[in-house]
This record gives C-alpha cells, sequence and structure tokens, in this order.
C-alpha cells in the first residue's frame, strides 16, 4: 500500500493504526494546522481524555496535587499567551496522573496537559517541572499534535469526523491509537524547547530547569534497565541539551544556571517538598472508575440483542 493512499483512506479500523503513523512523517503537517479548528481540535482532546481516564488514575480535582498542579502551571499558561492565545481553546486542562513508576508529561490536542506522580517525585526543584510544562505547552501553541493528524489523515477522513454530532466515538479511537504511535519530529521538539523555555522564563523561572531536568533522565537512562517513559518520546541527548542551553545563552545571556531567577514554585499555595510528601503517603485521591480499563463490552440476552 502506498504512502499517498495511506494519506487518503476513508475508514477508521485501528490495524491502520501502525501504517499511519508512519505515514504521518511522509505526508508532512497537512495544512499546518489550519484544516482543524480550534473547536474541533478541543473536541479530540475530550475525546483523547476519556481513553487516558480508561488506562490510567487520575487524581481528583480537589486532591491537594491537583491543585498544586494547575498553581503551578497558571503562570506559565499567561505566558504562553504570545504564542498562542489560551482562550482559543478554552484554557488548558492540567491533570495529574498517578502512577510513581512512569517518569512522563504530555499534552493532548486542545489544551488537555497531564504530567505524573513519577515526574513529580523524581524532581529537584519546581524549575525543572516548569521546563518540561513549559515544553509540553509549547506542543499545544505550535498544534504539533493537529499538523501530524492532518499529515496522516488528510482532509477527507478529518472532514468525515466531524459530520454527525460532534466527533464520532471510532474517530476518537483511532486519534488516540494514533497519537500514542507516533511521536514528534526532532523539529517539532527542538520548537517546544525553544518555545517551552521563553514560556518558563517569562512566567519567571529560570529556563535552565529543562536543561537540569534533562540531565536529570540521562542520570536514570545510564543507571536503570528500563528507559524512562519521557525518554522515549522527548529523548534527552547531550545535543539536545547543548542546543537548549545555546537558546538560553543566545536570548537570555544575563542569566545564569542556579543563581538567577527562581526555581521555587511560582504560584502555588505548596512548595515541592510537601507535595512529594503527600506522594509519599499514598493518600492521593483518584477521580472512581479512572484506570480501570474500557468498559466490558454488554452481554447479549437470548434473542441476541444488547440488553
Amino acid at each position: 500500500m502506498t504512502l499517498t493512499r495511506l494519506c487518503t483512506l476513508s475508514m477508521f479500523k485501528l490495524t491502520l493504526v501502525a501504517s499511519l503513523a508512519f505515514g504521518a512523517s511522509a505526508c508532512g503537517d497537512g495544512l499546518g494546522g489550519l484544516l482543524i479548528s480550534s473547536a474541533q481540535e478541543v473536541e479530540m482532546g475530550a475525546g483523547v481524555d476519556q481513553q487516558i481516564r480508561q488506562e490510567s488514575k487520575i487524581a481528583t480535582e480537589t486532591d491537594p496535587i491537583t491543585v498544586w498542579a494547575r498553581e503551578l502551571t497558571a503562570p506559565l499558561v499567561e505566558a504562553s499567551r504570545e504564542f498562542r492565545n489560551p482562550d482559543d481553546i478554552g484554557g488548558y486542562k492540567v491533570f495529574v496522573i498517578v502512577d510513581d513508576e512512569l517518569v512522563n508529561a504530555f499534552a493532548a490536542p486542545g489544551g488537555y496537559t497531564y504530567l505524573t506522580t513519577g515526574l513529580i517525585k523524581n524532581a529537584t526543584t519546581c524549575g525543572e517541572i516548569a521546563g518540561v510544562m513549559g515544553h509540553e505547552l509549547g506542543h499545544v501553541t505550535e498544534r504539533h499534535s493537529v499538523k501530524n493528524i492532518e499529515g496522516a489523515f488528510a482532509v477527507q477522513i478529518a472532514t468525515e469526523w466531524f459530520l454527525g454530532e460532534g466527533l464520532a466515538s471510532d474517530a476518537t479511537n483511532t486519534i488516540f491509537a494514533f497519537l500514542q504511535n507516533t511521536e514528534f519530529s526532532q523539529d517539532a521538539e527542538s520548537e517546544s524547547d525553544e518555545v517551552g523555555l521563553q514560556i518558563a522564563y517569562k512566567a519567571g523561572y529560570n529556563p535552565y530547569g529543562l536543561v537540569d531536568f534533562f540531565a536529570k533522565l540521562l542520570e536514570l537512562q545510564g543507571g536503570a534497565s528500563a528507559i524512562p517513559t519521557f525518554l522515549s518520546s522527548h529523548p534527552a541527548t547531550q545535543d539536545r541539551i547543548d542546543n537548549v542551553s545555546a537558546d538560553i545563552q543566545a536570548m537570555y545571556n544575563d542569566v545564569m544556571q542556579g543563581t538567577t531567577q527562581t526555581y521555587d514554585c511560582i504560584g502555588t499555595t505548596q512548595q515541592l517538598a510537601a507535595i512529594q510528601a503527600h506522594i509519599a503517603s499514598g493518600s492521593i485521591a483518584v477521580v472512581p472508575g479512572t484506570g480501570v480499563g474500557a468498559p466490558a463490552e454488554q452481554p447479549a440476552d437470548s434473542s441476541g440483542a444488547s440488553e
């Protein structure tokens, strides 16, 4: 099957996801994010969020860790306005995945943004987490997921997704599976690094926080048998650390690593140590029904109809 054919297929079968993921890079950036509107992007993100909630435990909205994560992200969101108005996507929806072994953060379309307790637990400063979250906001401001989706599925399929009342459920499944199996290009990662460090700096953080966390990931990679999940989708190489450091020096030559700006949490009612203690206590409240897998199919009655 040719790449051209992959870019124009008019079906949602999940068996094609792996091939479509390969086709994304070959089909380019679609229409540069112009085909899918901001409202449709939010619908996609909401569908992806439903899938994530089936697979992962999510901290409740009132749990201290969610309150803290949203307070931490708020200054970053405000600093991101020059790149994209967050009001266009109804603001950022920030959630914490309760998984101490998973070192990860990621953003879905429409401003749905996630970080794990494993990432928070492994951070030394809020500056590191702010650098990571700034990077994730950069993926959203530059619409990298949307561009990947456009490049893989093209006009015909993306249009069919929204023919009915909102986003079709089979389209949601396909989008989620596609995003799981598609990594951002090196150019997209570099762009998010550059945008993210600017967001962190404008929010008041030392932009070297992202560099510090990448360096920590390299240490984890060298000392562990398995590469942390964050490394698989956001590879932390020495070249990348050097490139981000060079970007900081070019834009903010008066900023020194570890000495200027701040690494402390900005705008939060609790500092990082208190949140890490909350994680260690094992008392995080989890949204009921999250992380239990997809709903089981309803059994059929004797007549063959669904109950």
